[in-house]
C-alpha cells in the first residue's frame, strides 16, 4: 500500500504486476500499476502516467486531443 499526493490531494493506492497493458498498437510487457479508489466526481476509467506514456514513446496531440505513437505501423 502506497500514499500518492498529486493536485487533487493524496490517495491510498495499491500496486500490482499486470502481464500487459495496451493502448491502440502500443503495448507494455510486465507492467507495474497503482489501483485506487479514483472517486473524483466524474467518470474515468484509468490514468495513463509518464512511465507509460515515455516507455512507449507516445505524443500527445494537444491540437487534435489524441495520443500518437509516431514509430507505429500505419
Amino acid at each position: 500500500m502506497l500514499t500518492v499526493r498529486g493536485v487533487g490531494g493524496a490517495e491510498v493506492v495499491f500496486t500490482r504486476l499486470v502481464d500487459r497493458v495496451q493502448v491502440g498498437c502500443r503495448a507494455v510487457e510486465q507492467f507495474e500499476v497503482e489501483i485506487g479508489g479514483m472517486d473524483y466526481g466524474f467518470e474515468i476509467d484509468g490514468i495513463l502516467g509518464m512511465d507509460f506514456l515515455m516507455r512507449t514513446g507516445a505524443i500527445i496531440n494537444l491540437h487534435r486531443l489524441q495520443l500518437e505513437f509516431p514509430d507505429a505501423e500505419k
